[in-house]
């Protein structure tokens, strides 16, 4: 998906941090351009001796991230280059006891073993120590395919909360019923849902309103008739918008969401009777308003990958140690997913079919059908070759495949100009929907992706392709929450997109566990991968995420890695 953050509660905090460092998700800024430090001139002064620094007053302190996106300088000073910041609950090791300087920072600042400033007790509070100061939020979990658990939201209308709300706030807005009291008029839960169901609110906000007077007005109507001018009239004065669904400034309820809409877990909450989630962005949604959890992450997502090559020889474990701390811990966590697969190297080729049949051949020279191995099976090319008019592509096994029900992956013979010779830059094919990640002209890892829909290339509201270009990552982001308006696929809200990497503008290469249709357009503009895929593209490509850090930010010292979009986007 093409994807727009929200604003909201506390992930406004990050909106301000990201409009002015960084880009949003496909169609937003481009990151700050970085500075470097600068030394003093040759001065023509006697030298004299440098005075003692005091000593230490006791070990370097553990700081803990005490707001939702606490911002990391390039200087003790706000008005210096931001390099990236720490999430909320996330502990980072100063390389001092005691703060240095107060400049725009009245309890002084912390220089961080990881590099970079933070804010004491403003944005981080020092500690000694095992115990955390206080209470942290879910932390990302690095070990495993999703960092964060995920839910989808059952209905239209879930009422979202700025906190937990009372019974009688509960009985308003979800049709709760207060023991031994009548519900509010207009009130009533969900049929076959216990407390804590979302129904109809009583006196829902304005904006609420127009919402579902627009879900009325379009009730069994097709998408093409929806956004055609035989809607009713009434359905095109409302237009559905994520900021029709706000509540009352100020207020309890912050807003509604629709159904699909993607929460990220933090844990669960009770008041009373009544049970809520909360979510990390410190949201309170009623707990049968989200699907039942069906595994640890609660969301099912896609067990498509692509495949580490094998360069042979120690390339393999060269490359292993090259990877950052956090994806040399990760490997493994998902079977040999992650390691350089024995002998394997481009071309490879993907079955793009349940019902695509292989084949082999027979004594006569025939190819002869066999079974068929599933979608998105992959196998080694060796070679092609016809049969009475028909393409076919023969595998390392000596199995052959139709040429039309596969998609083929070959290795780039060039560098893109501008990407040096020992370069890593990441090659997506938009006709194929491939993505392989090189080193110089080393292909290195090879799997399909989902990039931007072309459904009327005449209509921009229906053009969506992803933007053609050598580009540069600005940023990455262990997750971003995103979402936005759509003039005809309507509103939609992802919190905490996992391992987001922008490189034009809002465009981003991420994580996409919502779907299994790689291969395939599909997003809004931005480039979708596998959860698998996604996470081992992040460790691998540049800026370094430091130990502890949420997202870091491209520059001359932590340089970011070549993006090469090329081809023509097919249409449907």
């Amino acid at each position: 998906m093409a994807l727009v953050p929200r604003r909201a509660s506390l992930l406004a905090l990050l909106v301000a941090l990201s409009a002015s460092a960084g880009a949003w998700s496909c169609g937003g800024g481009e990151a700050s351009p970085a500075d470097a430090r600068v030394e003093p001139p040759p001065s023509d002064e006697p030298e004299v001796e440098e005075a003692r620094a005091p000593e230490p007053s006791g070990p370097p302190k553990r700081l803990f991230a005490n707001r939702y996106a606490v911002r990391v300088y390039s200087q003790p000073n706000r008005d210096a280059r931001r390099l990236g910041y720490l999430r909320v609950g996330a502990t980072v090791m100063a390389t001092t006891h005691d703060p240095i300087g107060n400049d725009g920072c009245r309890d002084g600042w912390f220089e961080l073993a990881t590099g970079g400033f933070v804010c004491s007790t403003r944005d981080v509070i020092p500690f000694e120590g095992r115990r955390l100061p206080t209470r942290r939020p879910a932390q990302p979990d690095l070990t495993t395919e999703l960092p964060y658990r995920y839910a989808r939201t059952r209905r239209d209308r879930l009422a979202v909360y700025r906190r937990l709300p009372t019974d009688e706030e509960a009985a308003l807005y979800e049709g709760y019923r207060i023991p031994g009291q009548e519900p509010p008029e207009g009130a009533g839960a969900a049929e076959g849902e216990g407390p804590g169901a979302s129904g109809a609110s009583a006196e829902p906000a304005a904006g609420v309103a127009r919402a579902e007077a627009l879900v009325a007005a379009t009730a069994g109507m097709s998408e093409a008739e929806a956004t055609s001018g035989d809607a009713p009239e009434a359905a095109e004065d409302l237009v559905p918008t994520l900021a029709s669904l706000d509540g009352e400034r100020g207020g309890v309820l912050m807003r509604r969401m629709l159904k699909g809409f993607i929460v990220s877990i933090d844990r669960d909450a009770r008041t009373g009777a009544r049970r809520y989630w909360r979510t990390l962005a410190n949201e309170f949604i009623p707990y049968f308003g989200l699907d039942r959890p069906r595994d640890e992450h609660f969301i099912e997502s896609s067990t498509f990958h692509g495949a580490v090559l094998d360069r042979g020889g120690a390339g393999g474990a060269e490359r292993e140690a090259a990877l950052e701390p956090d994806a040399r811990a990760s490997l493994g966590t998902t079977g040999d997913f992650g390691r350089p697969v024995a002998g394997l190297a481009l071309p490879i080729g993907f079955v793009m079919s349940s019902k695509v049949n292989q084949y082999t051949l027979g004594a006569d020279g025939r190819p002869r059908r066999g079974r068929a191995p599933g979608y998105h099976h992959m196998f080694q090319v060796l070679d092609e070759a016809e049969h009475r008019g028909t393409r076919y592509v023969t595998t390392s096994d000596d199995r052959l495949f139709r040429v039309e029900d596969v998609r083929i992956i070959r290795a780039a013979t060039e560098r893109p100009s501008g990407v040096g010779e020992g370069d890593r830059w990441i090659d997506i094919d938009l006709a194929a929907q491939t993505l392989v990640a090189y080193e110089g002209l080393v292909p290195v890892f090879a799997t399909l992706v989902s990039t931007g829909r072309v459904r009327d290339p005449d209509n921009p509201l229906r053009d969506m392709r992803t933007p053609t270009g050598l580009f540069r990552i600005s940023s990455k982001h262990i997750t971003h929450t995103m979402d936005g308006d759509h003039a005809t696929d309507g509103p939609y809200a992802i919190q905490d997109v996992p391992y987001v990497m922008y490189f034009q503008l809002a465009y981003a290469i991420h994580s996409a566990f919502w779907h299994d249709s790689f291969g395939r357009t599909r997003s809004h503009g931005c480039v979708n991968l596998s959860p698998r895929d996604a996470k081992w593209l992040f460790f691998w490509a540049g800026p370094t995420l430091p130990e502890g850090w949420h997202a870091v930010f491209a520059n001359e010292a932590n340089p970011a890695t070549w993006v090469y979009v090329h081809g023509e986007t097919p249409q449907g």
